[in-house]
C-alpha cells in the first residue's frame, strides 16, 4: 500500500491538470509524476532501500518532489525545519542519519555533516551537488515500492522544549483523508492552499490531501495576509487550511465578499469566537470549520461554525474516532466533568522515533493519550479545558490557563493574551496574564477582574497584568509558551 497511488491514476487521467503551481512555475500530474519516478530511480540506484531522506527547505515545489519521490521509492522522508537553530538541525540530522539530504544554499552552510557518507543535494545550485543535475541524469524508470508502511517522519514544533519525531503510517494518513470528505461538506476539491511551513503537519498534510484528491495545490513560500487574500481572489473555491494567528492577520486585510474561498478550515489552535463572528462577517458566503487535532493523533473533533451553535467546543468527535474521558484512577468521568483526554482511531501515528519510553508513556490499553484535559457536555460536544503540562496550581486549587484566555479573548480591547502561573510564596503559582492590547485602551487588574469573574469562578482570575508589545511564535504559528515563560521570568527579575 503506498499513498502515492492515485497520482499515478491522475497522470494517466488528467495528465494536464496542475497538480503543483506557485504562481511563476507549476508541474502537471504528468510531469510531476515524471520527477517522482526520477526522484525514485536515483534513490535506487544510490542503493537505498527503505532508508531515510531529510527534506532541510522552504517551500517550495522541488520539496514536493523529493517528499513525493521518497515515499514512492519506499524509502522514509523526514521534513527538517530551516527555523531550528544550528545545533537542533544537527542534532536531528544525527538522530536519523538519512543516506541522502536536499537543502538550500542558504542553509547549507549550517550542516555539519559528521557521516560523510550522506549524499547532499541544493536546490537551484549549479555543478557538482546540484538537484537540477542530479535530475537530469535520471531516467522515470523506478517501480513502485509499497512494502514499507511507514510513510515519514515529522517532528513537533517544540512549543515546550526539543522536537520529538513523529512516526506516521501510509495507512493513518488516508483514513485521514477519507475523513476530510466525509466532514466537511465540501462542494469539490479543485484547489486548495495552505500558506504554512510545509515542515509542519497542517500545511503538509494538506499538500497530500490535494494530491491525493486530484486537486491544484498552491504554494505560498512563506505567509503573508495580502498575498493569500489576493490568490483567494483569483482562484475559484478555493479550500484554506489556517491556523488562528494567520485568519487574524487575514481579517486586518480583507474587504468583505472580496475572495471566493469555498471553505476556510482552521486548526493549530483555539480559534475564537471574536474571531469567528468576524469571520462570518467578511466571508459571508465561505464554509467555516475547526478541526481538532494533532501530528499524533491526526483528526479528532470538528465543528461546522455556521452549523451548530456552541461557543468554545471543538466539535464532535470526527467517524470512526473514539473518546473516553478518565480521571487520574483511568475511571471515567460523567458529563461535564473535566479529565484526561484518551482517543482510539485508525488515524492515529505509529510512535516517536527512537524514543520507547516516550511512546510508552502516551499509550495505555490501547488509548493514546492527547495530553489534553476537557469535558463533554450531554449532546457529544468536546471542551477544551487545559493542556495538562500547562495546568497551574494557585492557592491549591488548579486553574487551567486555555479556559481562562478563551474568556479574556472576549475582550475587545485584548488582541492576544497568554496565561501563565508565576513563582509566589503565598499562592504557590500566581495566575498572570500576559496582553497585547489591541488598540489605546488599557484596562486595569481589577477591570480584568471584575470581567473574569462573570464568567469564571475568583481564583481563576489573573491577580497580575503584563503589557507585552508581541508573543513569540514557533515556526509552525502556535505561541511560543515556553519562550514566553522564560520573557516573563526576565522582565519579572
Amino acid at each position: 500500500m503506498n499513498l502515492v497511488e492515485p497520482l499515478l491514476h491522475y497522470a494517466m487521467q488528467q495528465p494536464d491538470k496542475i497538480a503543483l503551481s506557485d504562481g511563476h512555475e507549476s508541474r502537471t500530474y504528468l510531469t510531476l509524476v515524471q520527477t517522482m519516478k526520477k526522484i525514485a530511480q536515483g534513490f535506487k540506484q544510490n542503493g537505498l532501500n527503505h532508508d531515510k531522506v531529510a527534506i532541510l527547505s522552504t517551500n517550495r515545489i522541488e520539496f514536493v518532489e523529493v517528499f513525493l519521490g521518497a515515499i514512492y521509492a519506499g524509502c522514509v522522508p523526514i521534513p527538517v525545519d530551516p527555523k531550528w537553530s544550528t545545533s537542533e538541525v544537527n542534532a536531528i540530522v544525527q538522530q536519523c542519519q538519512p543516506k541522502m539530504m536536499f537543502t538550500e544554499t542558504a542553509f547549507e552552510k549550517n550542516l555539519i555533516l559528521q557521516n560523510r557518507k550522506i549524499q547532499l543535494l541544493t536546490f537551484s545550485a549549479e555543478g557538482i551537488g546540484s538537484y537540477d543535475n542530479w535530475l537530469d541524469s535520471l531516467k522515470p524508470e523506478a517501480e513502485m515500492d509499497d512494502t514499507n508502511e511507514l510513510l515519514f517522519i515529522g517532528f513537533t514544533s517544540g512549543t515546550t522544549g526539543m522536537p520529538k519525531g513523529y512516526m506516521r503510517t501510509h495507512l493513518s494518513w488516508m483514513n485521514s483523508f477519507e475523513a476530510t470528505s466525509e466532514a466537511f461538506q465540501l462542494n469539490n476539491m479543485e484547489h486548495m492552499l495552505a500558506p504554512g511551513p510545509f515542515v509542519h503537519s497542517l500545511s503538509l498534510f494538506a499538500i497530500m490531501q490535494s494530491l491525493y484528491s486530484g486537486a491544484t495545490f498552491h504554494i505560498v513560500k512563506e505567509f503573508n495576509a495580502r498575498k493569500v487574500l489576493q490568490l483567494c481572489k483569483q482562484i475559484p473555491d478555493v479550500i484554506l487550511f489556517l491556523v488562528p494567528t494567520m485568519i487574524e492577520s487575514i481579517l486586518q486585510q480583507a474587504i468583505p465578499d472580496q475572495t471566493q474561498i469555498q471553505a476556510l478550515i482552521s486548526s493549530g489552535g483555539k480559534w475564537s469566537e471574536t474571531s469567528k463572528n468576524r469571520c462570518r462577517e467578511v466571508f459571508g458566503r465561505t464554509k467555516l470549520y475547526e478541526f481538532y487535532g494533532s501530528s499524533e493523533a491526526s483528526y479528532i473533533s470538528y465543528l461546522d461554525i455556521y452549523a451548530e451553535n456552541k461557543p468554545n467546543s471543538v466539535g464532535k468527535p470526527f467517524s470512526g474516532v473514539e473518546i473516553s474521558i478518565r480521571d487520574e484512577d483511568f475511571q471515567e468521568v460523567p458529563f461535564g466533568s473535566i479529565g484526561q483526554l484518551y482517543i482510539r482511531s485508525n488515524m492515529i501515528f505509529k510512535g516517536y522515533y527512537q524514543l520507547p519510553e516516550e511512546t510508552a508513556e502516551v499509550f495505555r490499553d490501547g488509548w493514546l493519550i492527547i495530553g489534553d484535559l476537557v469535558y463533554m457536555d450531554q449532546d457529544g460536544y468536546l471542551y477544551m479545558a487545559g493542556r495538562s503540562k500547562n495546568m497551574i496550581v494557585s492557592g491549591g486549587l488548579n486553574v487551567f490557563p486555555e479556559e481562562v484566555e478563551s474568556v479574556l479573548q472576549q475582550i475587545p480591547a485584548i488582541q492576544e493574551v497568554m496565561v501563565l502561573g508565576v513563582p509566589d510564596d503565598y499562592w504557590g503559582e500566581q495566575v498572570t496574564a500576559l496582553v497585547k492590547w489591541s488598540g489605546q485602551q488599557r484596562l486595569s487588574i481589577e477591570e480584568i477582574k471584575n470581567y473574569c469573574r462573570q464568567h469564571l469562578a475568583s481564583y481563576k482570575a489573573p491577580k497580575q497584568l503584563i503589557t507585552v508589545d508581541q508573543f513569540i511564535y514557533t515556526s509552525s504559528g502556535k505561541m511560543a509558551r515556553q519562550a514566553m515563560k522564560d520573557y516573563t521570568k526576565r522582565v519579572m527579575i
